[in-house]
């Protein structure tokens, strides 16, 4: 048997509701009984009111706001007998009673402590009604304590982010996702945070999605050979973002990375290098040195020689992308003294270059043969 008692709560409403409960059979034609039931709420004094249906008490749920002080135990509600026995001791039990929460013998409901939501969001009671001989009247019924929320917390990220993304990337490319937390209820606007960037960083060439916390690029220019790194402050605010929130910040380190965007290009247009006539075949003779921007691992110069030369020369690249010059074919100052030729540079980039404008890829070699003072053959 469900019980019977009334749950009084505390507040202020003058309103009557009518309400109309339908209900429907499958059969052809459909039975349709018609029940009208009411919910009276009626002025108790300054604060209690009653709610309750006629037939079945229907509030099973009190409400405390959270740190509300208590330094003297104050009034939820009141439980109430729909018979006519009187009443004479009320009893409650479960989480907190008798200790955070009691009842006196008007069956007055009182809370005796300041509660914390993020500590316990709700207290789950049973409430019993004995008469003189110390029986129960009725049913026990249970009812609920749920903890309302206030705005009592602030944002908290638990550490800085970094982040990377290569130049050149396309607007809208994803470069890491942020995450605050905060206890205060999140069904409530009072734990709904929202994200945004703000100053002293950087908030031109990345945004930030105020709802998921995901950083992107907001450019599609970004040039690590410009400025190879990026700081960012992301604020998180509670309240939705409103003025009146929370809020907390935190660091996102955006590392850009190298690609191959930049053209190889020689120091000089012209190289002298002088080369004894005895020197050893498939030996560096000389180095061409390039400048190149871009990190050394997506460095990719490629060399060709001018058309005659190359069955006397080549290049080989060294550990630092330049150009080793080789003999491959034996030196006679006798012979020839000289060689002039032209050789030129190519890099395999991704996008126009930065310095296509600027870039040296031809470059003109002047090989002097050096005489060496050979002994008399016989």
């Amino acid at each position: 048997m469900m019980a019977r008692f009334q749950l009084w709560m505390a507040g202020l409403i003058t309103t009557l509701f009518l309400f109309v409960v339908i209900a429907q059979d499958s059969g052809l034609p459909a039975v349709v009984p018609e029940r009208h039931d009411s919910v009276d709420i009626v002025r108790k004094e300054s604060h209690p009111v009653l709610l309750r249906q006629k037939r079945e008490w229907i509030w099973n749920s009190l409400y405390v706001e959270e740190e509300k002080p208590a330094p003297v135990p104050y009034k939820i509600g009141k439980l109430r007998s729909n018979k006519a026995v009187e009443v004479k001791k009320f009893r409650i039990e479960g989480e907190g009673a008798n200790t955070i929460f009691t009842v006196d013998e008007k069956g007055d409901l009182f809370v005796r402590k300041s509660l914390d939501r993020e500590e316990k969001a709700s207290y789950n009671l049973t409430a019993r009604m004995l008469d003189g001989n110390n029986k129960l009247i009725e049913d026990a019924g249970e009812f609920v304590v749920q903890v309302t929320d206030i705005n009592d917390n602030s944002p908290i990220f638990p550490r800085t982010y970094n982040g990377s993304i290569l130049e050149r990337s396309m607007k809208g490319t994803t470069v890491v996702k942020v995450s605050a937390t905060d206890a205060d209820d999140p069904s409530t606007p009072n734990g709904e945070l929202r994200y945004s960037l703000t100053s002293p960083g950087d908030t031109s060439s990345f945004e930030i999605d105020s709802t998921t916390g995901v950083i992107s690029c907001k450019i599609n220019t970004l040039d690590r050979e410009s400025q190879s790194q990026y700081v960012l402050v992301v604020k998180a605010q509670d309240m939705r973002g409103m003025a009146s929130g929370s809020t907390a910040t935190t660091s996102v380190t955006i590392v850009i990375d190298d690609i191959n965007d930049n053209l190889a290009s020689f120091t000089k247009k012209t190289y002298s290098i002088e080369v004894p006539e005895n020197h050893k075949l498939n030996e560096n003779i000389g180095t061409l040195e390039l400048k190149d921007e871009d990190e050394i691992k997506n460095k990719k110069p490629t060399f060709t020689i001018q058309s005659g030369y190359k069955d006397a020369f080549s290049i080989q690249l060294n550990n630092d992308k330049d150009g080793n010059l080789l003999l491959k074919k034996p030196l006679d100052y006798e012979t020839r003294s000289n060689y002039v030729f032209i050789i030129e540079v190519n890099d395999d980039v991704r996008f126009p270059a930065d310095n296509s404008k600027t870039a040296l890829t031809r470059a003109e070699v002047t090989l002097i043969v050096v005489d060496v003072d050979e002994p008399p053959v016989f």
